[in-house]
């Protein structure tokens, strides 16, 4: 396989599976929403395994050229970078909103 088809490759499944990540993401927002706290963590847990798949392809595409492998530079991949890039940053926000917002809704439920 050519530098070029690997580099697109590697690029495409990063960005698939940094955009489930977004997406799962998106639904732990909804369901944060209607104060479903264990749902919405249960999309976090679904984003957290797509994240590591999409930083799986962003390793071999690293590991190819540290190996000497010449590898084309490519638009996608730094759109698949800034994806996944985007895709732990918002993770890492809900994750934290979540539990602020649980605390928000208990603190309010005990007065």
């Amino acid at each position: 396989m050519s530098g070029e088809s690997k580099s697109v490759q590697f690029a495409a499944m990063t960005i698939l599976h940094a955009g489930n990540a977004r997406k799962y993401i998106s639904d732990a927002y909804k369901e944060l929403s209607e104060f479903h706290f264990d749902a919405a963590r249960k999309k976090i847990e679904q984003a957290r395994k797509e994240t590591l798949f999409a930083h799986q392809e962003q390793s071999k595409i690293i590991q190819a050229e540290s190996d000497g492998e010449s590898l084309d530079f490519s638009l996608l991949l730094t759109h698949a970078q800034d994806t996944l890039m985007s895709a732990v940053s918002e993770m890492y926000i809900a994750k934290n909103l979540i539990n602020i917002v649980e605390k928000i809704q208990e603190s309010h439920q005990d007065h």
